[in-house]
């Protein structure tokens, strides 16, 4: 099997897939009018799988991408604009949890979910780390309290600009301010040497989001942690990363303890329009 091709039996001509190719590898065969991949182009494909995902005819086959793995479009799924709206909109950062674990099914959901997040260049570089263990979720926000006790001693200066005074002092007294006692972590990373590292992480961790806010589960970016996770070498080697690796965010996930009946009110939208 070649790596692009097209059933002729079936093909319309229409050339859509040509016209949503990214990087345009994809012309009109000037005999037959059947599309067909720019000879030595392989190595350019995105992979997006756009050309078999868009073609009405269900005729286009890409050799990386089997056909059985497209999941067709449930239209009766669709949810409405204003449902959507309102799902968007109603979006908290959770900062009190329950302590009821979330199952191991629903956070592989979750975090299957982020696998549809757009990537510069659909390069995909995001990976994740997943701290299903509240014990070690306890100890993760141990370390980073450990962390800032070092900088307070080491670095006045980053300790200020941290406020890590006052984070310690709730420790002692009781306070997760850390974590907040979150029965979960998801954790993403990637190599240094990837591109667009911040902005592919960010989609990646929205999506996650998100995809916990629609089963009824609580996040929150845990930024103390992260800054901590790019520093501490102690608490890089309990999740595993590598020298190479970046941490560029964690979320605290878990049911929220409460309930929010209704939406806050958000400054006004600044934008200018051309």
């Amino acid at each position: 099997m070649s790596f692009y091709s097209v059933d002729e039996t079936k093909c319309k001509k229409c050339l859509i897939c040509a016209e949503v190719c990214p990087n345009k590898l994809l012309i009109k065969d000037k005999e037959t009018g059947i599309p067909k991949m720019r000879i030595g182009t392989e190595a350019a494909c995105l992979q997006c799988g756009h050309c078999v995902a868009v073609c009405p005819a269900d005729c286009v086959k890409l050799e990386p991408m089997p056909n059985k793995n497209f999941v067709p479009i449930d239209a009766s799924l669709t949810i409405s604009t204003e449902q959507a709206d309102q799902f968007l909109r109603s979006r908290r950062s959770i900062r009190a949890f329950k302590s009821k674990p979330v199952s191991h099914e629903t956070l592989q959901d979750i975090a299957s979910l982020t696998n549809y997040a757009p990537s510069a260049s659909h390069k995909q570089p995001v990976q994740w780390i997943m701290v299903e263990s509240p014990e070690t979720v306890r100890r993760l926000a141990e370390m980073t309290i450990d962390w800032m006790m070092y900088i307070r001693k080491n670095d006045p200066d980053l300790a200020k600009k941290y406020s890590v005074a006052g984070l310690i002092a709730g420790w002692k007294k009781g306070q997760d301010l850390i974590l907040r006692g979150a029965p979960h972590l998801a954790v993403s990373y990637m190599d240094k040497a990837k591109t667009w590292h911040d902005t592919d992480s960010a989609i990646a961790l929205s999506y996650l989001e998100l995809a916990a806010h629609s089963r009824g589960v609580g996040a929150c970016f845990a930024g103390f942690f992260t800054y901590c996770a790019n520093d501490y070498m102690p608490l890089r080697e309990l999740l595993g990363l590598q020298e190479n690796h970046i941490c560029c965010g964690g979320h605290m996930l878990g049911y929220p303890k409460f309930t929010y009946p209704r939406i806050p009110m958000r400054k006004k939208l600044s934008v200018n329009w051309l």
